[in-house]
């Protein structure tokens, strides 16, 4: 079943067809798609903790694992992109994936943010592989 969802989010970011109105932003880099998750629902508040989390899929589908790349997590905040944070990720088991590389972070006020994510693959089947996503944090 996650291969099927993850491969129909796939197709549809390859296609296009991922729009900003979705719940969740799915993008490609290379032979990898990211989905991204950030807790709650994608409306972190300021001072409060918050899991942001990536569920990583090769082309096809398959899962990529914490256990098989070594991600790094920066938070930039906007517009003057001062960076905030710098930390690498860890695996958890959250809903229905294994091993999915998260953070525990907590943004120190309102406003837009940048997450950057920057992974080497600790196997030679895949290439490095970087992704950016834009949140913007409330009260």
């Amino acid at each position: 079943m996650n291969r099927l969802i993850l491969g129909i989010s796939w197709m549809s970011c390859t296609l296009g067809l991922a729009s900003a109105g979705w719940a969740h932003t799915v993008q490609r880099s290379g032979d990898v798609a990211a989905l991204w998750h950030v807790e709650p629902n994608h409306h972190p508040r300021a001072g409060q903790p918050t899991q942001v989390w990536v569920a990583l899929t090769r082309r096809g589908g398959n899962p990529i694992f914490n256990r098989e790349v070594a991600c790094k997590l920066e938070i930039r905040q906007e517009p003057q992109g001062n960076l905030l944070l710098a930390t690498r990720l860890q695996g958890i088991n959250v809903e229905r994936y294994r091993d999915t590389p998260a953070a525990q972070v907590t943004f120190p006020q309102p406003g837009r943010y940048q997450l950057h994510l920057a992974c080497a693959p600790k196997t030679g089947d895949l290439k490095p592989f970087r992704f950016t996503y834009g949140i913007t944090v409330g009260r």
